[in-house]
């Protein structure tokens, strides 16, 4: 219902504002309907179903870093981008990519979130003595354990944040990304190692635990080697973190954008 109302009034806007030969220009309800139907099919599995971001960034913002215009974000779909994880969707055709472009702008047509308190201030909690640069890495700085938050605030709302710093297992379970910081154990005769997996074959995995040392186990040598899905590595702050730390935090978290 919610997608409903956001598609009807981008509609709208479309109707009560002349573009100039603008691709979008006599595009119908059906036509986002069916750009929300291909998105789901070609884009979700990266960018979230509601587009709010995953393996692949944050599509529900105003401006899009690699599509600053309409017929930039059709020639993208097209083309993807090289260098970086987004391929070309080559099964759509011109009008289908239209409308595939024309749904995206919807999502980014959601307000933007107010921050519930000082940024500047999270930062100081971000960088406190054993906070979260033991884990992740901010712009080049930090450990690389857990994922990197250089542009997170392209990729995850309020919501999302919160949640992934007061249950952190269940907000990663809910992440299209989640196997990339699947926690596994593995029992040898020394003993055990757990941490995240970064690499498995049929006769060894790569695990790298939360001090940053990379693990090289052969299948062959373990006593025992198990696959934890509902668990995260990273400390749960709901009874660490005050209400106002938690807030600037979390703040701190949604400023950090990529360069436009």
């Amino acid at each position: 219902m919610k997608t409903r109302i956001i598609v009807s009034g981008l509609l709208t806007f479309f109707c009560a504002v002349t573009f100039a030969q603008s691709p979008f220009d006599g595009l119908t309800e059906s036509d986002l309907a069916e750009g929300e139907k291909l998105f789901r099919v070609h884009c979700a599995r990266c960018h979230g179903i509601d587009g709010g971001g995953g393996e692949g960034s944050n599509l529900a913002r105003s401006k899009l870093k690699y599509a600053p215009d309409d017929e930039s974000l059709i020639r993208l779909l097209g083309e993807g981008i090289p260098g970086t994880g987004m391929p070309e969707i080559w099964t759509l055709d011109v009008h289908q990519a239209t409308q595939v472009a024309a749904y995206v702008r919807t999502l980014g047509q959601l307000e933007e979130e107010e921050m519930p308190g000082d940024p500047q201030r999270g930062a100081l909690v971000y960088q406190s003595p054993g906070g979260c640069p033991a884990c992740h890495i901010v712009s080049g700085h930090g450990s690389g354990v857990g994922p990197e938050l250089t542009d997170v605030g392209d990729r995850r709302g309020i919501e999302y944040l919160r949640e992934s710093l007061v249950d952190p297992a269940n907000a990663q379970s809910q992440t299209m990304g989640y196997q990339d910081f699947l926690t596994v154990r593995a029992t040898t005769s020394e003993g055990q190692v757990e941490g995240l997996r970064i690499n498995e074959d049929a006769f060894s995995v790569q695990i790298r635990d939360v001090g940053g040392t990379v693990h090289s186990l052969r299948k062959d040598d373990l006593v025992e080697f198990e696959k934890v899905f509902a668990h995260s590595l990273m400390p749960e702050y709901g009874g660490v973190l005050t209400g106002r730390d938690m807030d600037d935090l979390i703040s701190y978290l949604m400023s950090l954008r990529a360069e436009q």
